[in-house]
């Protein structure tokens, strides 16, 4: 029943993706992929907090990491830039593999911070990197050239769809027996171990798809900017939204970082439209975060689909 289910999400993702790459102008599809990008970012932080009990406050490390990277290669490299959206994730999740060695050896707390302090580490290197323009950052410049075409249907039609692919790859895996090994392990570690999960690497396998997944949000976000800098790719606020949404949307479900993504679009265009300054939406944003872990400290979604099921009996997915 699955199969028929995940094809026919994947059907329709790719006739929307589509659609909207050919209707939207470019403004709305700027918007439009940079609400593809915290998606898929809401479902990296939840897949390593929520699903496999890791609490990292340094996942915006790999979003820099491969907006950089992707930068790095397509400027010096004759390579079309869209080979470099493909292969930068990749290249990011194998840094990623020895971050996660050194890094959990910390415990709780103590691998949160550290996570933290790796990210920190990498903002003041490239912030010191001449070559990469130093605090001034750098612009994409494939092969060394400036860009002679608008990429933004295409990059939006990569970003819908991939947040689509996304989520049915996450369904899968999550009802795999790796994924049912996951949630145990996350719900009882020591009992998972005791019945022969390798906690250790299970954390590490979903430390690297969180990785790779930032990663590509990454790219793909500066690629709509065509301009990195270290002081924003490595920025707090990065990760900052992907907890707001995880966790007011419904932290450890699928559904819970889509609808928190769209609460917190919703509030910031609508105050930015109102003539908010920059950031006062935030002031908002941790009122609502506060009001929701007072009254429904499982998240928004959670607390939706169990209205639903006492009002019907039908459980939702």
């Amino acid at each position: 029943m699955d199969r028929p289910f995940n094809l026919s999400l994947l059907a329709v993702g790719f006739s929307a993706a589509l659609a909207g790459a050919l209707t939207f102008d470019p403004g709305m599809l700027f918007l439009l992929t940079e609400i593809m990008v915290v998606l898929l970012l809401a479902q990296m932080w939840n897949l390593l907090a929520g699903f496999g009990g890791l609490v990292s406050l340094g996942q915006q490390a790999f979003f820099g990491l491969g907006g950089y990277l992707l930068f790095i290669g397509a400027n010096g490299t004759q390579i079309p830039f869209w080979v470099w959206l493909g292969v930068t994730p990749l290249f990011v999740g194998l840094l990623a593999v020895p971050i996660g060695l050194v890094v959990f050896h910390l415990k709780n707390a103590y691998f949160a911070v550290g996570m933290w302090v790796v990210a920190e580490i990498l903002s003041a290197l490239f912030l010191r990197l001449d070559f990469l323009g130093g605090s001034a950052g750098i612009v994409l410049r494939p092969g060394g050239a400036s860009m002679t075409t608008n990429p933004e249907r295409l990059l939006f039609f990569i970003a819908a769809f991939g947040f689509v692919a996304t989520i049915v790859a996450l369904r899968m895996f999550l009802k795999s027996t790796i994924g049912l090994a996951l949630l145990g392990m996350r719900d009882n570690p020591d009992g998972a171990a005791a019945c022969g999960v390798d906690v250790r690497r299970m954390h590490l396998l979903v430390f690297v798809i969180s990785a790779i997944g930032c990663a590509a949000g990454g790219a793909l976000y500066y690629i709509t900017t065509l301009y990195i800098s270290a002081g924003d790719a490595f920025q707090m606020n990065w990760l900052i939204i992907m907890m707001f949404v995880s966790i007011i949307g419904g932290l450890g479900t699928l559904t819970g970082p889509i609808l928190g993504t769209l609460i917190f679009f919703a509030i910031r265009e609508a105050m930015t439209s109102a003539g908010f300054s920059g950031g006062t939406y935030w002031i908002v944003m941790g009122a609502l975060a506060v009001a929701v872990l007072l009254l429904a400290p499982r998240g928004l979604w959670p607390l939706i689909r169990n209205s639903f099921i006492r009002k019907t009996g039908k459980a939702t997915r």
